[in-house]
């Protein structure tokens, strides 16, 4: 048996909670929260409890031993301070500290350490200066390359922007942006399980968005081959796909939405359809550092578009239909990328331009996949 443990972030309070799952016996505990707590760092938790006059208090959680009991719908709410970026600093937690604390910029501060993944020797070399060694190489470059190579340099700029803040109008997340970036995250991070009745919902709910209610559900069937999996029961492909839960939230919500477009992919039986979704997925999840929580310290000038709460799973429709896009194109032309290497630098000239809605999004698609 599992719990359900749901996390609300300090100053974001009105926005969806994210969740993991905790294993019910023995009863889970404070240190049991912290090792399944998705995020690096020292934080502070606070567990929602009711009273007697059917209000609620914010018991503050201090001891690793503190059992955590659960509501009577049998969940547990946590609210989450961050308190240091590095997890290895103890830290004396004091009620004042707690309660006078400008949560937000707290929150804001995950993450801020240097990413161990940047290839440069920091003692020896600047940040200003590596930073306008690299400035300087592209603007000396880019007048001599072409239309064709501008768009892998478009790519360049961004990644290394990941890194060295070099966006023009970047900024970082705001609290609506990192509450669903934050949620995704976790669904990145969460495996299917046949045994939760919210994970089969979601895998019913795929069946009904690809074949309607004509045909009755069924796992195992044949159907799920039509669909894009590769054996007939597809739950083995759901608990071993990289971007966990989030995959098949995404597909659930192309084949609720994009309901025509998602049947015509399907019955075209040309790639499979459920296969190459997971992996769309999976690029998005890698580019936006869901898996890592780098999302947290990055300035960038698209985030916006994630005060959304559909933004991502919008970003994977567009990247889906130019997936089939470049697939049919590649048919074609035998061209030299992948689809979903063409895909994978489609999603990054999209965000270069930083939409900051839906509507921007899908005509900034629009205009790429045209030109």
């Amino acid at each position: 048996m599992v719990v359900l443990c749901r996390f609300v972030f300090c100053g974001a309070e009105e926005d969806e909670t994210f969740s993991v799952l905790l294993p019910s016996e023995p009863p889970p505990t404070l240190q049991l929260v912290r090792s399944y707590f998705p995020f690096e760092g020292l934080y502070h938790f606070r567990l929602q409890e009711s009273t007697t006059n059917g209000s609620y208090v914010w018991r503050d959680l201090i001891h690793d031993s503190t059992v955590i009991p659960t509501t009577t719908s049998g969940d547990i709410l946590l609210k989450v301070l961050q308190l240091s970026s590095t997890p290895q600093e103890k830290q004396k937690i004091y009620s004042s500290q707690v309660d006078n604390a400008n949560e937000f910029e707290q929150f804001q501060a995950w993450f801020r350490a240097a990413s161990a993944d940047v290839p440069v020797d920091h003692e020896r070399i600047p940040k200003s200066s590596s930073k306008q060694n690299l400035n300087t190489l592209w603007k000396s470059t880019k007048h001599q390359i072409n239309k064709t190579t501008a768009k892998v340099w478009e790519t360049v700029e961004f990644t290394a922007g990941r890194y060295f803040g070099s966006q023009t109008g970047a900024d970082k997340p705001s609290a609506a942006a990192l509450q669903q970036l934050a949620g995704a995250s976790a669904l990145s991070r969460t495996p299917f399980n046949e045994s939760n009745r919210e994970h089969l919902d979601y895998l019913r709910r795929m069946w009904v968005g690809i074949f309607g209610e004509a045909r009755p559900f069924a796992c195992p069937s044949s159907s799920w081959v039509e669909i894009g999996f590769p054996v007939d029961d597809p739950v083995g492909t759901l608990k071993s796909a990289s971007c966990g839960m989030l995959g098949l939230h995404a597909l659930v919500f192309f084949g609720e939405v994009h309901r025509n477009a998602s049947q015509e992919m399907v019955s075209q039986h040309q790639y499979n359809y459920a296969t190459v979704g997971f992996s769309v997925m999976a690029i998005l999840a890698d580019i936006l550092d869901l898996d890592s929580g780098r999302f947290l310290e990055r300035d960038e000038v698209y985030w916006k578009l994630f005060e959304d709460p559909i933004g991502i799973f919008e970003l994977f429709s567009v990247s889906f239909h130019a997936y089939d896009s470049f697939f049919q194109h590649a048919k074609a032309t035998r061209a030299f990328h992948t689809p979903l290497e063409m895909t994978g630098q489609f999603v990054y000239r999209v965000l270069m331009q930083g939409p900051k809605s839906i509507e921007e999004l899908v005509n900034i698609a629009h205009e790429l996949r045209v030109n």
